[in-house]
């Protein structure tokens, strides 16, 4: 392995030339070629000599990139990856994400989206937009064809929004495909729901009194079809006519606990992220993640105890489902060690402030940037990351979805009908 700073690296390609950085005037001083070249013997001993002029000048003037992982840059490419975990014989590369509304699920999304990008994976993209279906669930017919003359013979990477339907994902999907969602307090993700959707306007009611005399016909309003109480257990796939029955949640959960390898809970994010990485095995800076798709804190409503405990009473099913998976990460972080995930969360931690510090200089409403005016919808309640170095990887991490989708789509419509 080769060294960088006082830390280890892996080499996985040859260095780029950075030609915006060169120092052009030094660079012209030092290749100078001498007339004598005219009397070489042959063109490819001129070749040569011009050759090694021009190699030897841009060594000394022309920066390279890391020969770390591609995306990481030179300067905090320290310490990679001393805890890849011991039985990770090969990273795995076939994956779904489903992505559940207001849970962080944008910033996992990231995730994957930097990962299959840098790696050259094939996406599983909708003709348009961010989503397949919902509020039907996920059929495989939603899924563009592959062009069979693209040597591509599978998807990849499935990352956006969908009504989670396992059989139908399993028929699309390679078969050792690693499934993974994410969960959030669902008392907080219905007032993060309410505020960026408005919801106020489909209730006609506000946050702190829903719940008080709300008919239950008003309750399981939803906007669009799709947006509404127990969003997670709907996106998961739940019928609204199954909200209420404890039994039939209870094994809704079950079921889903053997059908994702891991269920993440975004109050315990870290340690969720630690768990991920160990599950397909990549680095830890695969997982380094941003707030991305975050309201601004002046749309942020704090909730009182009284509107917690009616607003897990709106939201009783995804109660159930948070309850049963946040005490399975708490089975599966005990199986993996108290003491290694503390390491492993302290390193996380440390990474990805580097990457903050490298990488953001500030935040902007998504609505007032250049991005917002290159996708067909931007909350205006939402901030945007602004990157601060003119850098591959920053840009990457601080991407909206809708951004970054259209980016994926044009990159692989070789390969896909």
């Amino acid at each position: 392995m080769n060294e960088v700073g006082h830390g280890r690296c892996h080499p996985t390609r040859v260095p780029l030339w950075k030609l915006d950085q060169t120092n052009w005037p030094s660079f012209t001083s030092l290749f100078e070629l001498d007339p004598a070249i005219v009397c070489l013997p042959s063109v490819d001993d001129c070749v040569v000599a011009v050759s090694d002029s021009i190699v030897q000048a841009a060594a000394c003037f022309i920066p390279k990139t890391s020969t770390c992982f591609p995306w990481i840059p030179e300067e905090i490419a320290t310490l990679l990856d001393e805890d890849v975990q011991d039985n990770c014989l090969e990273a795995k590369t076939n994956v779904v994400f489903l992505k559940t509304h207001k849970a962080a699920s944008s910033s996992i999304q990231n995730i994957f989206m930097r990962y299959g990008d840098t790696h050259d994976l094939l996406f599983v993209l909708p003709y348009y937009g961010n989503y397949f279906g919902h509020p039907q669930q996920f059929h495989h017919s939603m899924a563009p064809r592959l062009k069979p003359s693209a040597g591509k013979t599978h998807y990849n990477i499935f990352t956006h929004h969908t009504r989670f339907n396992y059989g139908e994902l399993k028929r699309l999907m390679p078969k050792n495909t690693i499934f993974v969602t994410i969960l959030r307090d669902p008392a907080e993700l219905f007032e993060s729901l309410y505020s960026y959707y408005s919801l106020e306007n489909l209730y006609n009611e506000s946050i702190l009194t829903i719940g008080f005399n709300t008919s239950k016909k008003v309750l399981d309003r939803r906007y669009g079809g799709k947006i509404g109480r127990n969003q997670m257990s709907f996106d998961l796939g739940l019928s609204p006519s199954r909200f209420f029955n404890v039994i039939t949640i209870e094994q809704f959960a079950q079921k889903l606990d053997k059908e994702f390898d891991l269920v993440m809970i975004a109050e315990q994010m870290d340690k969720s992220l630690i768990l991920l990485k160990n599950l397909l095995c990549w680095s830890i800076d695969d997982v380094v993640i941003f707030k991305l798709n975050a309201r601004s804190d002046k749309f942020v409503k704090p909730i009182t105890a009284d509107i917690r405990q009616r607003l897990q009473e709106i939201n009783s099913a995804d109660q159930v489902l948070y309850n049963f998976f946040k005490k399975r990460l708490a089975e599966k972080i005990h199986e993996f060690g108290k003491r290694k995930i503390v390491a492993s969360v302290k390193k996380l931690k440390k990474r990805r402030q580097e990457w903050f510090n490298y990488c953001v200089q500030g935040e902007n409403l998504l609505i007032n940037t250049e991005e917002a005016k290159k996708v067909y919808y931007a909350n205006p309640k939402v901030m945007k990351l602004k990157p601060k170095e003119d850098n591959v990887t920053c840009k990457k991490m601080t991407d909206q979805e809708l951004y970054y989708t259209n980016k994926l789509r044009k990159k692989q419509k070789l390969w896909v009908m």
